[in-house]
């Protein structure tokens, strides 16, 4: 069976809501990532809800992701980036012999031993499906049946929160700051500020912008840093090197705080991004989470469940004593959707927000700029140069939170 055949069955070629080529890569709100999946994923499509318009604010909610590759080996590795994507239910990925159905929001590595919970455990929903059994399986993922709603009455238990990427590494790293406060860390903010560098620099690494050429033009080796042999001193000329090198500091650590923090507990953390559990134990927990496919959105995320972790002695969390509550992407996306159809955000306006938090307003506003300036110059991504104008001259943040700043 040919891509397209399956697509028939499932009549998305005649639907608007199926999104494809310039709909697709140009979409206001989810153009950026899946211009990434087509890239790693070989997306070749989306069903979307209310998908008439892309070019319309808020148009379309991404519901199924349509892949197409050679193997299950590879089907199952477009599984992990998808989950790691965070932004869509399901994924139905043709193989050259079946037909695959994944969770988009549940993943797990495999593990020894099989069976149906397995595979449920696991994100699959149903494996080789074959192509004579298509039209009976997948009923529920018609265009029709997504547009009734009947795909939500039956697969609903499959979408739940709490195995979505953002749910499952926010937990990760509350057992590693649980740990670090066992382990006696002098204070939660020490231990806070330790997990947040460290996200941050394998996002950078991820995205190949802390890259292995650029350690070595520094001198320094990645397993003298981001492992398990890390000094302390070899970690503070990163830093040095990379605030220098990207003129700003994220999550930054003094040479003081990490003296309090000491190499023992650095060495610990840098174990547990290599894939140790916080407990200390080989593991591959960490490698599930794959840092170029979440969402940069995810360290506002991290930032505001640290912010509200329990800190003071009477059980008040910290962001409660400051009265700072932060908003959630959805949210802020709807907010920003819903001005933007009275007062379009364009080029030459400035935008402010005089209580900024970690950012989420401001992050989106700049995604808006960006996709607009790649759909006026038919998908040409904007130069270096051309993204610090952006930036610079139109978004404006200000908070009380030095943190947050």
């Amino acid at each position: 069976m040919a891509l397209q055949e399956l697509l028939g069955i499932l009549d998305y070629q005649r639907s608007p809501h199926f999104l494809t080529g310039d709909k697709l890569r140009f979409d206001r709100d989810f153009g950026h990532l899946y211009r990434k999946a087509e890239q790693g994923c070989s997306l070749k499509g989306v069903y979307a809800l209310q998908g008439v318009d892309s070019s319309a604010p808020g148009a379309n909610t991404p519901v199924v992701y349509v892949c197409e590759t050679s193997s299950v080996a590879e089907a199952d590795l477009i599984h992990r980036r998808v989950w790691n994507q965070n932004v869509v239910p399901f994924l139905l990925v043709q193989c050259p012999r079946e037909v695959r159905l994944y969770s988009g929001f549940k993943y797990k590595r495999e593990t020894i031993g099989g069976g149906t919970s397995a595979a449920a455990a696991r994100g699959i929903l149903r494996a080789a499906i074959q192509f004579n059994e298509v039209a009976t399986v997948l009923e529920s993922f018609r265009a029709e049946a997504i547009d009734d709603g009947d795909l939500w009455q039956r697969w609903n238990k499959a979408v739940t929160p709490e195995a979505r990427v953002d749910w499952q590494l926010l937990s990760s790293l509350d057992r590693l700051d649980q740990r670090l406060m066992a382990d006696g860390i002098p204070s939660r903010l020490l231990a806070h500020a330790l997990i947040g560098r460290f996200v941050y620099l394998h996002y950078l690494r991820a995205r190949d912008i802390l890259s292995d050429r650029k350690l070595t033009e520094w001198g320094l080796d990645p397993d003298d840093v981001l492992s398990r042999r890390a000094r302390l001193v070899r970690f503070q000329l990163l830093q040095n090197r990379l605030d220098r090198w990207l003129n700003g500091s994220v999550f930054p650590l003094s040479a003081q705080a990490l003296a309090d923090i000491g190499e023992q507990r650095l060495q610990h953390v840098a174990g547990v991004f290599r894939g140790d559990t916080p407990e200390g134990q080989q593991h591959l927990d960490f490698d599930a989470y794959d840092f170029s496919y979440i969402p940069i959105e995810t360290l506002s995320v991290i930032y505001q469940q640290f912010l509200h972790a329990a800190e003071y002695a009477h059980g008040r969390s910290e962001g409660r004593e400051r009265g700072a509550y932060y908003t959630p992407v959805p949210l802020a996306n709807f907010i920003l959707d819903t001005l933007d159809r009275r007062k379009p955000l364009k080029e030459g306006m400035r935008v402010l927000d005089p209580a900024c938090g970690s950012g989420v307003f401001l992050v989106q506003c700049y995604r808006k700029l960006i996709e607009a300036r790649i759909r006026q110059h038919d998908g040409a991504v904007p130069a270096p140069e051309e993204l610090s104008h952006l930036l610079t001259r139109h978004l404006f943040g200000i908070d009380s939170d030095p943190d947050a700043c």
